[in-house]
Protein backbone atom coordinates (compact mmCIF):
# COMPACT_ATOMS: atom_id res chain seq x y z
CA UNK A 1 0.00 0.00 0.00
CA UNK A 2 1.64 3.03 -1.11
CA UNK A 3 2.32 6.41 1.14
CA UNK A 4 -0.35 8.92 -0.64
CA UNK A 5 -2.94 6.21 -0.50
CA UNK A 6 -2.45 6.13 3.34
CA UNK A 7 -1.97 10.13 3.42
CA UNK A 8 -5.48 10.22 1.56
CA UNK A 9 -7.45 7.84 4.31
CA UNK A 10 -5.87 9.59 7.52
CA UNK A 11 -6.79 12.59 5.45
CA UNK A 12 -10.53 11.89 5.08
CA UNK A 13 -11.30 10.26 8.31
CA UNK A 14 -9.32 13.88 10.02
CA UNK A 15 -12.18 15.91 7.74
CA UNK A 16 -14.56 13.36 9.29
CA UNK A 17 -14.13 14.08 12.78
CA UNK A 18 -13.48 17.77 12.38
CA UNK A 19 -16.74 17.96 10.51
CA UNK A 20 -18.71 15.88 13.47
CA UNK A 21 -16.77 18.75 15.99
CA UNK A 22 -18.02 21.63 13.85
CA UNK A 23 -21.87 20.32 13.71
CA UNK A 24 -21.95 19.32 17.60
CA UNK A 25 -21.16 23.56 18.33
CA UNK A 26 -23.86 24.44 16.07
CA UNK A 27 -27.77 24.45 15.98
CA UNK A 28 -29.45 21.85 14.30
CA UNK A 29 -33.02 21.07 13.56
CA UNK A 30 -35.12 18.36 13.11
CA UNK A 31 -37.48 18.16 10.05
CA UNK A 32 -40.84 17.34 11.12
CA UNK A 33 -43.16 15.54 8.21
CA UNK A 34 -47.00 16.57 8.56
CA UNK A 35 -50.09 15.64 6.81
CA UNK A 36 -53.67 17.32 8.23
CA UNK A 37 -56.57 16.32 6.95
CA UNK A 38 -60.44 18.26 7.56
CA UNK A 39 -63.63 16.28 6.29
CA UNK A 40 -65.05 18.16 3.22
CA UNK A 41 -68.55 17.09 3.94
CA UNK A 42 -68.37 18.81 7.25
CA UNK A 43 -65.88 21.51 7.17
CA UNK A 44 -65.16 23.23 10.25
CA UNK A 45 -62.96 26.33 11.18
CA UNK A 46 -61.42 25.74 14.17
CA UNK A 47 -60.75 28.73 15.86
CA UNK A 48 -58.36 30.29 18.56
CA UNK A 49 -61.34 30.46 21.66
CA UNK A 50 -62.45 27.67 20.64
CA UNK A 51 -63.36 25.29 24.14
CA UNK A 52 -61.38 21.69 23.80
CA UNK A 53 -60.41 19.06 25.70
CA UNK A 54 -57.38 16.10 25.34
CA UNK A 55 -58.16 13.20 26.39
CA UNK A 56 -56.51 10.72 27.75
CA UNK A 57 -55.06 7.91 26.59
CA UNK A 58 -56.93 5.10 28.23
CA UNK A 59 -55.37 2.17 26.87
CA UNK A 60 -51.48 4.13 26.93
CA UNK A 61 -48.90 1.77 27.67
CA UNK A 62 -47.23 3.80 29.86
CA UNK A 63 -49.79 6.37 31.40
CA UNK A 64 -47.72 8.56 33.22
CA UNK A 65 -46.07 9.47 29.39
CA UNK A 66 -49.31 10.17 28.42
CA UNK A 67 -50.14 12.29 31.21
CA UNK A 68 -46.87 14.37 29.70
CA UNK A 69 -47.99 14.14 26.49
CA UNK A 70 -51.68 15.55 27.56
CA UNK A 71 -49.87 18.37 29.52
CA UNK A 72 -48.03 19.80 26.83
CA UNK A 73 -50.90 19.52 24.50
CA UNK A 74 -52.40 21.70 26.71
CA UNK A 75 -49.58 24.37 27.16
CA UNK A 76 -49.57 24.17 23.13
CA UNK A 77 -53.27 24.84 22.66
CA UNK A 78 -53.11 27.58 25.09
CA UNK A 79 -50.28 29.23 23.27
CA UNK A 80 -52.44 28.85 19.72
CA UNK A 81 -55.05 30.50 21.50
CA UNK A 82 -57.36 28.08 22.46
CA UNK A 83 -59.57 27.34 25.83
CA UNK A 84 -59.24 24.35 27.68
CA UNK A 85 -61.91 22.44 29.79
CA UNK A 86 -61.16 19.54 32.23
CA UNK A 87 -64.71 18.96 32.91
CA UNK A 88 -68.00 18.06 30.09
CA UNK A 89 -69.18 20.18 27.53
CA UNK A 90 -66.44 20.82 25.47
CA UNK A 91 -66.94 21.61 22.24
CA UNK A 92 -64.49 19.28 20.53
CA UNK A 93 -62.13 16.23 22.10
CA UNK A 94 -58.45 15.87 21.27
CA UNK A 95 -57.40 12.40 20.43
CA UNK A 96 -53.87 11.50 20.36
CA UNK A 97 -51.79 8.84 19.48
CA UNK A 98 -47.64 8.96 19.47
CA UNK A 99 -45.33 5.82 18.90
CA UNK A 100 -41.90 4.77 17.45
CA UNK A 101 -41.43 2.53 14.26
CA UNK A 102 -38.93 -0.30 13.83
CA UNK A 103 -35.13 0.27 13.56
CA UNK A 104 -33.61 0.28 10.06
CA UNK A 105 -30.05 0.85 8.58
CA UNK A 106 -29.72 3.48 5.91
CA UNK A 107 -26.65 4.65 3.87
CA UNK A 108 -25.50 8.08 3.23
CA UNK A 109 -22.43 10.04 2.09
CA UNK A 110 -20.17 12.31 3.55
CA UNK A 111 -19.21 15.50 1.17
CA UNK A 112 -15.43 15.40 2.06
CA UNK A 113 -12.82 18.12 0.51
CA UNK A 114 -9.31 17.57 -0.55
CA UNK A 115 -7.67 20.31 -1.36
CA UNK A 116 -5.13 20.59 -4.09
CA UNK A 117 -1.91 19.95 -4.96
CA UNK A 118 0.80 22.31 -6.72
CA UNK A 119 2.43 21.91 -10.11
CA UNK A 120 6.02 23.87 -11.50
CA UNK A 121 5.02 25.54 -14.23
CA UNK A 122 8.26 26.36 -16.59
CA UNK A 123 8.19 28.94 -19.37
CA UNK A 124 11.29 29.94 -21.84
CA UNK A 125 12.18 32.90 -23.32
CA UNK A 126 13.82 35.59 -24.84
CA UNK A 127 15.10 35.89 -21.66
CA UNK A 128 15.98 32.69 -20.78
CA UNK A 129 13.66 29.98 -18.55
CA UNK A 130 11.59 30.93 -15.80
CA UNK A 131 9.61 28.66 -13.14
CA UNK A 132 6.92 29.43 -11.16
CA UNK A 133 4.45 27.34 -8.87
CA UNK A 134 0.62 26.93 -9.47
CA UNK A 135 -2.39 25.81 -7.03
CA UNK A 136 -4.12 23.30 -8.19
CA UNK A 137 -7.69 23.04 -7.59
CA UNK A 138 -9.43 21.24 -5.10
CA UNK A 139 -12.23 18.04 -5.25
CA UNK A 140 -14.45 16.86 -3.06
CA UNK A 141 -14.91 13.31 -2.73
CA UNK A 142 -18.38 11.53 -1.29
CA UNK A 143 -17.92 8.85 1.60
CA UNK A 144 -20.28 6.31 2.18
CA UNK A 145 -21.70 5.52 5.75
CA UNK A 146 -24.48 3.04 7.39
CA UNK A 147 -26.17 4.90 10.41
CA UNK A 148 -29.64 3.29 12.03
CA UNK A 149 -32.99 5.47 11.60
CA UNK A 150 -35.90 4.97 13.48
CA UNK A 151 -39.51 6.91 12.76
CA UNK A 152 -40.94 9.01 15.23
CA UNK A 153 -44.22 9.49 15.15
CA UNK A 154 -47.90 11.46 16.55
CA UNK A 155 -51.19 11.48 15.42
CA UNK A 156 -53.85 13.99 16.88
CA UNK A 157 -57.45 13.84 15.89
CA UNK A 158 -60.20 16.46 16.84
CA UNK A 159 -64.24 14.98 16.85
CA UNK A 160 -67.28 16.30 17.66
CA UNK A 161 -68.30 16.83 21.50
CA UNK A 162 -71.32 17.13 21.02
CA UNK A 163 -72.09 13.58 19.17
CA UNK A 164 -69.64 11.93 21.34
CA UNK A 165 -71.13 12.99 24.73
CA UNK A 166 -75.04 12.18 22.99
CA UNK A 167 -74.26 8.84 21.41
CA UNK A 168 -70.57 7.94 21.69
CA UNK A 169 -70.28 8.63 18.03
CA UNK A 170 -66.48 9.24 16.89
CA UNK A 171 -67.20 12.35 14.49
CA UNK A 172 -64.10 12.96 13.22
CA UNK A 173 -63.58 16.95 12.59
CA UNK A 174 -59.75 16.91 11.53
CA UNK A 175 -56.67 14.62 11.58
CA UNK A 176 -53.00 15.40 11.75
CA UNK A 177 -50.03 13.15 11.54
CA UNK A 178 -46.51 14.02 11.90
CA UNK A 179 -43.42 12.13 11.86
CA UNK A 180 -39.45 12.79 12.04
CA UNK A 181 -37.30 10.16 10.94
CA UNK A 182 -33.40 10.25 12.57
CA UNK A 183 -30.97 8.38 14.97
CA UNK A 184 -31.67 7.85 18.31
CA UNK A 185 -35.17 6.44 19.97
CA UNK A 186 -35.71 8.89 22.87
CA UNK A 187 -39.31 9.17 21.62
CA UNK A 188 -40.22 11.21 24.77
CA UNK A 189 -37.46 13.95 23.84
CA UNK A 190 -38.84 14.07 19.96
CA UNK A 191 -42.26 14.90 20.71
CA UNK A 192 -41.73 18.33 21.85
CA UNK A 193 -40.81 18.54 17.94
CA UNK A 194 -43.67 16.50 16.65
CA UNK A 195 -46.38 18.96 18.81
CA UNK A 196 -44.83 21.71 17.36
CA UNK A 197 -44.84 20.65 13.65
CA UNK A 198 -48.03 19.21 13.71
CA UNK A 199 -49.34 22.47 15.59
CA UNK A 200 -48.04 24.93 12.93
CA UNK A 201 -51.28 23.01 10.79
CA UNK A 202 -53.81 22.49 13.81
CA UNK A 203 -57.41 22.54 12.38
CA UNK A 204 -56.42 23.07 8.76
CA UNK A 205 -55.97 20.73 6.02
CA UNK A 206 -52.12 21.10 4.56
CA UNK A 207 -53.47 19.38 1.16
CA UNK A 208 -50.21 17.12 1.11
CA UNK A 209 -47.17 16.04 3.32
CA UNK A 210 -45.70 19.14 4.61
CA UNK A 211 -41.71 19.52 5.75
CA UNK A 212 -41.65 21.79 9.11
CA UNK A 213 -37.93 22.45 9.90
CA UNK A 214 -37.97 23.35 13.99
CA UNK A 215 -34.54 24.56 15.90
CA UNK A 216 -33.60 22.44 18.32
CA UNK A 217 -33.49 25.37 20.99
CA UNK A 218 -36.76 26.51 19.80
CA UNK A 219 -37.92 28.87 22.50
CA UNK A 220 -41.44 27.28 22.60
CA UNK A 221 -40.20 23.79 24.03
CA UNK A 222 -40.18 25.79 27.75
CA UNK A 223 -43.30 26.84 27.74
CA UNK A 224 -44.58 23.56 26.31
CA UNK A 225 -42.89 21.27 29.47
CA UNK A 226 -43.99 23.89 31.57
CA UNK A 227 -46.46 21.79 34.82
Amino acid sequence: MNSNYLLKIVFIKCTFLLLLILLQGCTSSYTVKVSSFLDSDKPVKITPGTVLHVADDKEAKNPLLDKEVTKKLENMLKMKGYSISQSDGPHYYVLHGYGIGQERTVTRSLPVYQPGGTATVTKTGPSGTSYSTIQLPGSTTYVPYTTAVTDKWLSLKIIDGKDYRDSGKVTDIWIGEASVTGEGRDLRYMLNYLILGIFEYFGESTGKELAVNIREDDPRIKTLMAR
